[in-house]
């Protein structure tokens, strides 16, 4: 390892004069993390990789601009969510499988939604429902509108505070609230409408789940 790896400030400037070995650092620390993004926001595993490509060929264009302050990861992400922008469009175009069937069969980034208490207890029948609980969850993320969508991911599955997803998004921290508010109130409504079901051995039922935390309007 080379005696700047670990130093932000040093390995920017490494790739500022045209490191190859900064260049790939940097693409090998962040780019899990921006193609778990992408993904949460397109849907669309090929989607977000173009997404994540872009976000780094464009980071590196303007790598002469970058202000360390508050971290490359945050200017990342706000170029990551500026291209997902543009893309969700075509994304959905595609004939693709659904956000939630890539999660089934194992293609989803590791990446867990976090926006509910699912845990099977190691009960088939209750491993099922939280399944078809997630899957749900994930079709209703996919049908928010973007700036909902976002907002919700950055804060519920990013675990960003509200400031720092407000700087994520490029928008104000009230407008960033307006969005979170908005989503979650859109997916708790979806979580309403699932049909309540007997629990199995003791298991919550769909009814019975914690779901999606209302956002507060203040701090």
């Amino acid at each position: 390892m080379t005696d700047w790896a670990g130093d932000e400030r040093d390995l920017v400037r490494r790739c500022r004069e045209g490191s190859d070995a900064a260049y790939a650092m940097l693409v090998r620390e962040h780019r899990p993390r921006l193609y778990a993004l992408a993904y949460r926001l397109t849907g669309d595993r090929l989607t977000a990789e173009d997404v994540a490509q872009e976000a780094f060929l464009a980071a590196f264009k303007a790598m002469d601009r970058f202000d360390p302050n508050p971290s490359l990861a945050a200017w990342l992400n706000t170029i990551t969510i500026r291209i997902a922008r543009r893309a969700a469009s075509r994304a959905r175009a595609r004939a693709t499988p659904s956000l939630s069937a890539l999660e089934d069969d194992g293609a989803a980034p590791p990446m867990g939604l976090g926006l509910a208490d699912t845990s099977p207890t190691g009960d088939p029948a209750a491993a099922a429902e939280a399944a078809e609980l997630r899957a749900h969850l994930s079709e209703a993320i996919e049908r928010l509108p973007f700036n909902q969508r976002a907002a919700v991911v950055l804060r519920y599955m990013t675990g960003l505070d509200y400031a720092a997803g407000a700087e994520a998004m490029g928008v104000p921290l009230n407008t960033f609230k307006s969005h979170l508010l908005r989503g979650t109130k859109a997916l708790r409504e979806e979580l309403a409408r699932l049909p309540e079901r007997g629990p199995a051995k003791g298991a919550p039922g769909p009814a019975s789940v914690r779901a999606v935390p209302a956002p507060t309007r203040r701090g």
